[in-house]
C-alpha cells in the first residue's frame, strides 16, 4: 500500500510515520523505485498498536519500541495508580510523545539572532536539544518557548535589553516552583484517589495555576512600573 492508503488505515499522519521509521518503531518501507515507498500490513498492525499503548496504557515511545521488540517486562506494573500519570498528563495537555520533533534550523529559519537564543535557552535548561534522523531538534514544546523568544525580539526587545540568557531566572524560578507543586499534588493524592481522578486533578491545577500566576505577574508588574514612573515623576512646586 502507498503512504495515502496507510494514513487512513491507521489513523497516523505521514509525519509521525516517517517519524516512527527513522526512531526505529517502524521498518523501511519497500523502495520499489526512487520516490515509491510501499507499506505492508506490518505497519499498519504495528501503527495500531502504537496508538493502542499511547491511549490505553500512556506508555512514551522508548517503552512502546522495547515491547515491539518483544521485551514485555518494559511495561510497568497496571497496578501503580500513578504508574503513567506523566505521559498521561503530557496528552491530556497537548504536549504528549509521538508527535515528530521540531527541527532547530526549521524554528531558526537561518536566523543569527534566533540561533544565538536558541544556544543561550539550552545552556540555560530552558529547552532540550537532541540529535533526531534529521538534524538537531526539540520537541514540540520546546519549539514554542524558542518561537516565543523570536516573538519578543519581533516585539522590540533586542538582545541588549533582554538577552536570552536572563531565561536561567525563569528557569529557576519555575522550575522551583514546579518541585514544589509536584511534591504536594503526590503528598496530598498519592494512594486517595486514581490515575484517572489524579490525572483531571493535575491538568485542571496546572491550567488554574498557570492563570494565576500570569495575573500576579501582570498586578507585580504594574506595581513596579508605577513605583518607578513615581522615582521619575520631579515633586510639584508649591
Amino acid at each position: 500500500m502507498k503512504m495515502a492508503e496507510l494514513e487512513r488505515r491507521s489513523g497516523v499522519g505521514r509525519e509521525t510515520i516517517r517519524y516512527y521509521i527513522r526512531e526505529g518503531l517502524l521498518p523501511e518501507p519497500e523502495r520499489r523505485a526512487r520516490n515509491v515507498a510501499v507499506y505492508g500490513d506490518v505497519h499498519a498492525q504495528r501503527l495500531k498498536t502504537i496508538k493502542r499503548l499511547q491511549e490505553e496504557r500512556f506508555l512514551p515511545l522508548e517503552v512502546i519500541r522495547r515491547v515491539l521488540d518483544g521485551d514485555t517486562s518494559a511495561l510497568p506494573p497496571s497496578s501503580d495508580p500513578f504508574a503513567q500519570l506523566g505521559p498521561l498528563l503530557a496528552q491530556r495537555l497537548g504536549v504528549g510523545e509521538g508527535e515528530p520533533p521540531v527541527l532547530l534550523a526549521t524554528l531558526t529559519a537561518g536566523d543569527a539572532q534566533a540561533e544565538r537564543d536558541a544556544a543561550a535557552l539550552e545552556t540555560a535548561g530552558a529547552i532540550s536539544v537532541f540529535e533526531s534522523g534529521a538534524g538537531r531538534a526539540v520537541t514540540r514544546l520546546d519549539a514554542r518557548i524558542v518561537q516565543l523568544w523570536r516573538e519578543l525580539r519581533g516585539a522590540g526587545y533586542s538582545p541588549d535589553v533582554f538577552p536570552a540568557d536572563n531565561s536561567i531566572n525563569y528557569v529557576e524560578l519555575v522550575r522551583g516552583l514546579a518541585a514544589t507543586e509536584v511534591a504536594r499534588f503526590f503528598d496530598g493524592f498519592a494512594g486517595r484517589i486514581g490515575q484517572a481522578d489524579a490525572t483531571e486533578k493535575a491538568q485542571a491545577g496546572v491550567e488554574i495555576v498557570n492563570a494565576i500566576i500570569a495575573t500576579l505577574r501582570i498586578r507585580f508588574i504594574l506595581d513596579e512600573v508605577a513605583k518607578r514612573s513615581s522615582e521619575l515623576t520631579p515633586p510639584r512646586q508649591g
